[in-house]
């Protein structure tokens, strides 16, 4: 049987050492379901476990898409953070859920260390150990770095701008999403009428449909009280 992972080999931008890690073959990326915050459930390997890349060398860690994104200073700045400290873990075989939310926090970690960091990464980090948390079934722990993630969410709207990939609208439905998760109802229902009376309503009917469902759960479960 072939196994739903392949291999990558990497340079690492902070020690310049290559090694490997892996990668989810796209046609076992098969979704089951997702949660009304974006969450993907899929029916064979979890590519949100790989997501993450690790430096077996030095521990380095971000996500896969920027791993090559750190400037010069960064890279010091992190090398000399963690050297010292880092034990040679290999990230780069087959993950268990334990190694996926050990892979976030490092990357965390090593992203909370650059100057400058973007709220959207912080966030999309974020949000991936709060998924993580959830399919472990660990509420707590969900709801921690979800408010961690709204945080960010919040502090990105404030100044005009959205995370890659994502435009104003979906920020502003998502902030309202987690706000409702977080069981902040009133704000929830106002960021939810902030979707519907969006310029951009017309061009994004889906993200308006699940913000007045979003909105009737607030309003049947009586959390805007």
């Amino acid at each position: 049987m072939n196994s739903p992972l392949y291999q990558v080999e990497m340079k690492c931008p902070v020690c310049g050492t290559t090694f490997s890690t892996s990668r989810v073959r796209s046609k076992n990326c098969i979704v089951e379901s997702r949660d009304t915050d974006f969450c993907v459930y899929y029916k064979e390997c979890n590519p949100i476990y790989y997501e993450v890349a690790v430096c077996r060398h030095c521990g380095y860690a971000d996500m896969y898409s920027r791993f090559d994104e750190i400037d010069p200073e960064d890279a010091g700045i992190v090398r000399a953070e963690i050297e010292g400290k880092w034990n040679g873990r290999d990230f780069g075989g087959e993950r268990t859920m334990e190694d996926a939310l050990d892979s976030y926090k490092l990357a965390l970690f090593c992203a909370q260390l650059r100057k400058g960091t973007p709220a959207g990464a912080l966030a999309s980090i974020c949000m991936r150990l709060a998924w993580l948390y959830r399919m472990k079934g660990d509420a707590k722990e969900e709801k921690r770095f979800l408010a961690h993630a709204l945080e960010q969410y919040m502090e990105l709207y404030d100044r005009g701008r959205t995370p890659e990939k994502m435009d104003e609208i979906t920020l502003v439905y998502l902030i309202g999403e987690l706000s409702r998760r977080l069981g902040k109802g009133k704000d929830a229902v106002v960021w939810f009428n902030r979707v519907v009376s969006h310029e951009m309503s017309k061009q994004k009917p889906l993200i308006v449909r699940m913000a007045r469902e979003q909105w009737s759960l607030v309003r049947n479960t009586g959390q805007e009280v």
